[in-house]
C-alpha cells in the first residue's frame, strides 16, 4: 500500500530529486508524483520493484500448478465416470 505521505508534485521531486531518491531506497516506499494536483507516476527502488515482480511470477506459476491439478483431478472424474458407465449419451 502506498504511504500518503509520499505523495509528492513532480516538480518538487525535480527540484530535490536526490533526497527524494534517498528517502524511497532507505523506506523501500514506493512514491506517488502527480501533476497538477493528479497522482500520474509511481517512482520506486528498483530492488523492491523486482522483489514484486518476482512474487507476481511466483503466484502466477502456483495459480498456474493449482488449475493444471484441478483440470487433471476433473478429467480422471470423468474417465472414472466413463469407465463405470455413469453417463448419458446423447444423439
Amino acid at each position: 500500500m502506498i504511504d500518503l505521505q509520499n505523495i509528492q508534485s513532480l516538480s518538487d521531486f525535480k527540484r530535490n530529486a536526490k533526497r527524494f531518491i534517498e528517502q524511497i531506497k532507505a523506506t523501500k516506499s514506493p512514491m506517488v508524483l502527480t501533476v497538477n494536483g493528479k497522482a500520474e507516476v509511481v517512482v520506486q527502488d528498483a530492488v523492491a520493484f523486482q522483489a514484486i515482480c518476482d512474487r507476481i511470477q511466483q503466484a502466477e506459476e502456483e495459480l498456474r500448478a493449482l488449475k493444471l491439478a484441478a483440470l487433471q483431478k476433473d478429467i480422471n472424474v470423468g474417465i472414472s465416470q466413463i469407465k463405470n458407465g455413469e453417463y448419458t449419451e446423447y444423439t
